[in-house]
């Protein structure tokens, strides 16, 4: 196979197995009410009037105390903790599915909360840690944007240059050594660790594969984003934010499956050695490294 062929066959998959698409339709429900709920919330800590939501200013801040701001910084924590766990039970849930849509040509629901169950603790995991290291290689911009803008000096742009281009190359490898990360634990069934360095042999092994399928993710996203932008945009003006929150979910609840697929087609391929014949199974060899 090669790259136009995981598309090609993820759109077939995708075409003939909607189902896939409920545990993004799910999750996307239970996103927007913990986003509701946590808004609410703290807004309800804040002011004991929400009409502090339409009559926003700056002077409130004075009149809240330590404990306050401690509470409601307490109640989003606990809200994107919980949105993190529905989006990791949500990737093992679609990735579940996707390998049995590739191996059995149809996936059920079943295997969507079987996979879920099973593996969304060490997606949260792996997630977490790359979260982690992602800021970690945010810190210098953080600095470098503090430097300039508090000392204005020319020195202060040359370490903004070089903090941005710090924090973008650790982006790129970052992203590209746990590229598949979640197929190596719900496909591979690795343990975190073993996630991490089966998805890092991947990618260094196949650095011009890898590096092309999450170009083509990204440019997808891209223009998906862009035309959903310009559809909902006449809304925006009359439903505000909203139709934006509309349109992101909408290219969620698409693209997580689809990706889900071509990145499962992907490593079934390069890791497992699957081939496919006419979109039927050929032969493959089952890794067996921890």
């Amino acid at each position: 196979m090669d790259i136009g062929d995981y598309y090609s066959k993820s759109i077939e998959s995708f075409r003939r197995n909607w189902k896939i698409t409920v545990p993004s339709i799910v999750a996307s429900i239970l996103t927007v009410l913990l986003f509701t709920v946590g808004f609410f919330g703290v807004m309800a800590t804040l002011s004991p009037n929400l009409s502090i939501m339409w009559n926003f200013k700056l002077s409130i801040f004075s009149q809240i105390n330590l404990n306050t701001l401690l509470t409601a910084g307490m109640i989003l924590l606990i809200i994107e903790i919980l949105i993190f766990v529905i989006n990791a039970f949500r990737t093992a849930a679609t990735v579940g599915m996707a390998k049995q849509i590739i191996m059995d040509s149809s996936a059920s629901l079943d295997i969507a909360w079987k996979d879920g169950i099973k593996y969304f603790p060490k997606i949260f995991v792996v997630s977490l840690i790359k979260m982690i290291l992602m800021v970690i290689v945010a810190i210098p911009l953080i600095l470098s944007f503090y430097l300039l803008f508090n000392n204005m000096i020319l020195g202060g742009i040359s370490l903004l240059l070089a903090g941005s281009l710090i924090f973008f190359t650790g982006y790129i490898l970052i992203s590209l050594i746990f590229f598949v990360f979640n197929q190596s634990i719900v496909v591979g069934q690795k343990s975190v660790i073993g996630s991490i360095k089966d998805s890092y042999n991947i990618f260094w092994n196949n650095k011009l594969t890898v590096f092309l399928v999450a170009l083509i993710n990204g440019v997808i996203s891209l223009v998906i984003g862009f035309i959903l932008g310009i559809i909902f945009t006449p809304l925006a003006v009359v439903a505000g934010p909203l139709a934006t929150q509309i349109s992101g979910l909408l290219v969620s609840i698409i693209l997580v499956p689809y990706f889900a697929l071509v990145m499962t087609y992907m490593y079934m391929e390069l890791k497992m050695g699957f081939q496919w014949i006419n979109g039927d199974i050929k032969d493959h060899i089952v890794s067996t490294e921890k």
